[in-house]
């Protein structure tokens, strides 16, 4: 059976908790601004790990008999405090994954169009046997695609 813990421990654990999910926040968002995908592979399974005990004591703390008055004033202040900063970052952590998704998207859409368009064709045969392609087939209308790193 799981041990149940007083408020006071409660809290000390979200703020363990929510500190380590703060430092991992922080350094996923530096690497989403810097586009280091070797970084923010290695911070996934931690935030989604820390982010799951997270709910789980924050759900345990709202289902439990015990209130949190008999915690003191200044360290429930200082989960607030905190609750509030890893808020900050997780919107703007979601903010910048949703453009880097969308961005993606359409850099992905553009490529796929561009590569349509640019496939060559043996033209059309008219009732004189003759093709309407152009006579130098080495030459099809391509576009031209510049890679910026930072996509």
């Amino acid at each position: 059976m799981a041990e149940i813990l007083d408020p006071k421990d409660r809290i000390d654990d979200l703020l363990f908790i929510a500190g380590h999910l703060i430092d991992i926040l922080e350094q996923e968002n530096a690497a989403l601004a810097k586009n280091d995908l070797a970084v923010i592979s290695t911070l996934v399974d931690q935030k989604t790990k820390l982010s799951r005990a997270y709910e789980i004591r924050v759900l345990g703390m709202e289902k439990s008999d015990q209130g949190i008055a008999s915690v003191e004033p200044a360290l429930i202040e200082k989960l607030k405090i905190q609750s509030e900063h890893l808020q900050g970052l997780v919107e703007t952590n979601e903010r910048v994954l949703k453009v880097n998704i969308e961005t993606g998207k359409r850099f992905m859409t553009i490529v796929a169009d561009s590569v349509r368009s640019s496939t060559p064709t043996a033209g059309t045969y008219g009732s004189n046997g003759k093709s309407d392609a152009p006579l130098n087939s080495t030459k099809t209308r391509s576009a031209s695609i510049a890679i910026d790193e930072n996509l």
